[in-house]
């Protein structure tokens, strides 16, 4: 049985899940701090088909579509349409939106990703802002290539109540059902560099 604060659940699609404000997400001061190029430079290649959960305005997206190129795919997943629509407008204005595929809905509903189809999964920060962890974490496993990788980040908490938090021991159990390839922690929260368990 999940320990109280654990939303390990399957509820309505976003109901309960966090928004954050655009301007928030995506923004000059972010990207002097945390350059997202850079950040996800290094898991990305031309032709690759990538997924960014919980994308908000593309911070991630943009940069990822850039690399992968027109030979790629950027799956750009947020359950917020109004970030959605800033996102596609950004894609179609640098001639990106035949590389990013926007959507408006739940990372623990993501079907129209074909199985084991994709490189690389990027989930920063996307638990602790939703309330299905399980059903993201399950479609990450479905969706990600026997040689994908997957980065998930998530914030430390002060509210164990909050539906949303992703408290230590369910840090533990989310990670056990992959292949831990890399991990830390901070002050700020903790990631993880997994695969699929073979």
């Amino acid at each position: 049985m999940a320990a109280a604060g654990c939303a390990w659940g399957r509820p309505e699609n976003g109901k309960g899940d966090r928004r954050i404000p655009s301007f928030l997400m995506d923004n000059g001061i972010r990207r002097l701090i945390s350059p997202p190029g850079k950040t996800v430079g290094k898991y990305v290649e031309p032709g690759h088909v990538v997924v960014d959960l919980g994308s908000g305005p593309g911070f991630y997206s943009l940069p990822m579509a850039e690399k992968v190129g027109r030979s790629g795919r950027v799956y750009a997943v947020d359950f917020d349409s109004k970030s959605i629509e800033k996102l596609k407008a950004k894609s179609k204005g640098r001639g990106l939106d035949g590389t990013v595929e926007a959507h408006a809905c739940s990372a623990a509903q993501v079907d129209f990703i074909p199985d084991a189809s994709v490189d690389f999964v990027l989930a920063n920060g996307l638990l602790c802002c939703m309330v299905d962890h399980r059903g993201a974490l399950d479609q990450v496993k479905r969706i990600l290539k026997p040689t994908g990788k997957a980065y998930f980040r998530v914030s430390r908490t002060l509210r164990k109540s909050d539906p949303r938090s992703v408290t230590k021991e369910e840090w533990r159990r989310a990670l056990e059902g992959f292949t831990v390839l890399e991990r830390g922690e901070n002050l700020g929260g903790r990631w993880a560099l997994v695969s699929v368990r073979k």
